[in-house]
């Protein structure tokens, strides 16, 4: 293994930690989220298919969790049902599926969509906010993309702060990533 390597695995191991803590506070607050779409839509249909998704996925079935979920898609693609909660859920369920299978830019590419929906309909500093910006920050981590990931994982504390949620893991990655930067940018300006 490269030196690089080496200093680059406790980052990745705590990157992956973090996105399987994102993906798992998301299944906690699944239950919550089916509640405000049957308040908002009023549909039972909609809250089976991301209970069905869910169990599918828990149940290691990837190929039946990505068809529940983009089924709820499907339903839900026309206004007024495309301001439904749950689509974000949908989005992050099948980024997280993505992530599992090592298909970094469709993970990355559901993972933003959950973001972008949430910001619109669910609250730019909601917890499900946090946790797709901690996703997003874990994959760019996971790729060495790590500019690219200390802003996602900020961006993830930021909200997290606000909202009165523990950041210590998050704060730990961040320190590990700027300490990071510093260390490569010393070496590099040392080569020159």
């Amino acid at each position: 293994m490269t030196d690089k390597k080496k200093n680059n695995l406790p980052l990745i191991i705590v990157a992956a930690l973090a996105l399987v803590g994102a993906g798992a506070y998301g299944y906690m607050n699944l239950e919550q989220l089916e509640v405000m779409v049957k308040k908002t839509t009023g549909g039972e249909k909609s809250v089976d298919v991301l209970a069905l998704a869910r169990e599918a996925e828990q149940a290691g079935d990837s190929s039946k969790a990505l068809k529940y979920y983009q089924t709820f898609l499907d339903d839900h693609s026309a206004a007024p049902a495309n301001t439904d909660p749950g689509i974000s859920v949908a989005y992050a369920g099948m980024g997280n599926i993505y992530y599992k299978q090592f298909k970094y830019p469709k993970a990355i590419e559901h993972f933003k969509k959950a973001l972008d929906h949430a910001n619109q309909y669910v609250g730019k500093q909601s917890q499900h906010a946090a946790d797709n910006w901690l996703s997003l920050a874990a994959i760019y981590d996971k790729q060495g993309e790590v500019k690219l990931a200390l802003e996602h994982y900020k961006n993830s504390r930021a909200i997290q702060a606000k909202l009165g949620t523990d950041t210590e893991k998050v704060d730990k990655v961040i320190d590990e990533l700027e300490q990071f930067m510093v260390t490569a940018n010393h070496q590099s300006s040392s080569a020159s």
